[in-house]
């Protein structure tokens, strides 16, 4: 009587894509999750080049400059910026800003920079 069980358990193929699913989900959510995350890196590098090189276009030409974070468009934390009107080049601004990233366990801080002149 075991026997016949035992054999029957064993062949049983119920269930089985539920146990490969759970076999491959966290491997695909941590896919899933560091391709958002690298995608929001690469939105908060091209938002900081922009804010650096609209600001000294800005301190450049004119006197009445808006806020530099007002051409800042990644999430937080809001980078720090650095004006030097009287640089050799013209106008520098300076930014810096340290970027958590997070995929599952996976967690480190980068830290980015940019600057920009305009004669």
């Amino acid at each position: 009587m075991r026997e016949g069980w035992a054999k029957k358990v064993r062949d049983d193929e119920r269930g089985a894509t539920a146990i490969e699913f759970a076999l491959v989900a966290p491997a695909f959510l941590a896919l899933i999750l560091g391709i958002f995350q690298l995608s929001l890196l690469g939105l908060t590098v091209a938002s900081l080049n922009y804010s650096v090189e609209k600001a000294a276009r800005c301190d450049a030409i004119s006197t009445k400059c808006p806020d530099v974070t007002t051409y800042y468009f990644a999430p937080a934390p809001i980078p720090v910026f650095t004006h030097d009107k009287a640089a050799v080049c013209g106008a520098s601004v300076s930014a810096t800003v340290t970027y958590q990233l997070n995929v599952l366990i996976y967690q480190a801080s980068i830290p980015l920079s940019a600057s920009a002149c305009f004669p």
